[in-house]
């Protein structure tokens, strides 16, 4: 690390590193490189220089030159100062060392900063919005945004309001701005089954809160040391797999007869009947999920250099790239194309967006305010079921193509490794999950052909 810091400090962020330097002192390198260039390193350092100077306003010059002194003490830091020669140098008396500045305690700010790290370390950008999420919540709910000033008692009346505010908060852009009387009222106002957090999102939030005060007291703040968020998790009452709903083949045959697979009005009103077929990402998506068991955001952000022929077959290459992150390591994978999303013309429309020299398939459905793309499909796939299967398709969502696809692929009797491949899923035991290597593309196709047409 002190390596690496001093070759920034003295050459430069960019510069050219010599063939001789060492894996580790090159990892670390890049690792520093990719932080200084991110825009929540760009808002500590502003942040902290605006504290330190009461001076608000930092031209871009100004912010290479505050960046420069930023590099130059980190790296003085690391390497240390010249070691004084004990017998030409007096003997100084020893002082108490200077408390250090700390940072700021606000929990968004602390979520920035741990966000910084995480994402280096290649979480995913949905995850870490959920944090952000997150801060604003508590501090609706609670009146409080200062990780310092947070006390146990704090944390059991957040619960509590958890358990009764309406179910669909934050699916509005009205939440955003909503006070919690607001929403409260708003809960008031609806029936008994549309209130209250579900467990695992409650405990979700008291899992985000339990890390930003691990976060907050790494950096040195006065976190109030019976904090333990962690301790008021509620007890699940169903179990993992009776949670998971999934559709039936005779569900997706329904919910691939609305006017979306069939014949649209026009391509804003995709959802009511007319004479156009619109082959975007609201079409291709659903099909896509049912004939992979892909995550949402791993089909909404494919890109036309995703769609790959390898060994004569063709497949979604699901890496990491500028449009979506994968959720894991396990995540990285090559799914074989069902023949019949081919028959429908899906690899035309693949060449189509890489004529067109499109960075993403379905640009459509890119959302700015969220950075994100699954998030559209994600609210028209509700539509679509709401529509075409009405109460029975209440527990129903897009992610139920994903357990779907895993359903069929092992009534099928395909194998449990084949199927955590295609899925991408973490092996069961260290064997597999260090040793084991993915099954061969052949066979990943064999069993991709297994799953049935449902369109």
């Amino acid at each position: 690390m002190a390596e690496a810091w001093d070759r920034i400090a003295s050459s430069g962020l960019n510069h050219a590193l010599a063939p001789e330097t060492s894996d580790l002192v090159r990892e670390t390198t890049e690792l520093i490189r990719k932080d200084l260039a991110s825009i929540a390193r760009r808002k500590a350092i502003t942040s902290a220089y605006q504290e330190q100077t009461n001076h608000n306003n930092l031209s871009a010059l100004e912010y290479v030159q505050v960046l420069d002194i930023y590099v130059s003490g980190k790296a003085k830091a690391w390497v240390g100062g010249e070691e004084m020669d004990p017998v030409a140098q007096p003997v100084q008396p020893e002082t108490p060392a200077p408390c250090p500045d700390l940072p700021s305690p606000k929990i968004i700010d602390v979520i920035n900063r741990m966000n910084a790290i995480k994402r280096i370390e290649g979480i995913e950008e949905k995850t870490l919005r959920q944090y952000q999420s997150f801060a604003a919540l508590f501090a609706m709910l609670s009146g409080t945004d200062d990780i310092t000033k947070i006390r146990q008692p704090d944390v059991k009346a957040f619960r509590a309001d958890l358990s009764m505010m309406p179910k669909s908060w934050g699916k509005s852009p009205k939440d955003r701005t909503a006070t919690r009387d607001e929403v409260m009222a708003k809960a008031a106002s609806l029936p008994l089954d549309k209130i209250g957090l579900s467990v695992g999102t409650i405990n979700r939030h008291l899992e985000h809160l339990n890390q930003i005060a691990d976060w907050a007291r790494d950096e040195g703040l006065s976190v109030d040391p019976n904090l333990n968020p962690a301790k008021l998790r509620k007890k699940e009452t169903v179990r993992a797999r009776d949670k998971r709903a999934a559709f039936s083949v005779a569900q997706l045959q329904a919910i691939f007869q609305n006017p979306v697979w069939t014949g649209s009005k026009s391509e804003y009103h995709q959802t009511k009947p007319g004479q156009d077929i619109f082959q975007n990402g609201v079409y291709w998506c659903p099909l896509i999920g049912a004939y992979t068991g892909a995550r949402r955001e791993e089909i909404a952000g494919l890109a036309p250099s995703d769609i790959v022929k390898v060994e004569g077959i063709w497949c979604f290459s699901i890496v990491d790239s500028e449009l979506r992150r994968i959720k894991n390591l396990s995540s990285r994978r090559m799914i074989p194309i069902h023949s019949h999303l081919i028959e429908l013309g899906f690899l035309d429309h693949g060449l189509k967006a890489q004529n067109n020299n499109q960075n993403s398939l379905f640009p459509e459905l890119y959302e700015v305010g969220n950075d994100a793309y699954g998030r559209k499909v994600g609210r028209r796939m509700r539509q679509i079921i709401d529509q075409e299967l009405r109460e029975h398709g209440a527990k129903l969502s897009f992610h139920s193509l994903r357990h779907y696809a895993q359903n069929q692929l092992d009534h099928a009797g395909v194998d449990d490794k084949i199927v955590r491949d295609i899925i991408g899923h973490e092996g069961k035991d260290i064997h597999d999950k260090v040793y084991r290597k993915s099954a061969p593309l052949p066979a990943l196709s064999q069993a991709i052909a297994r799953l049935p047409k449902v369109a």
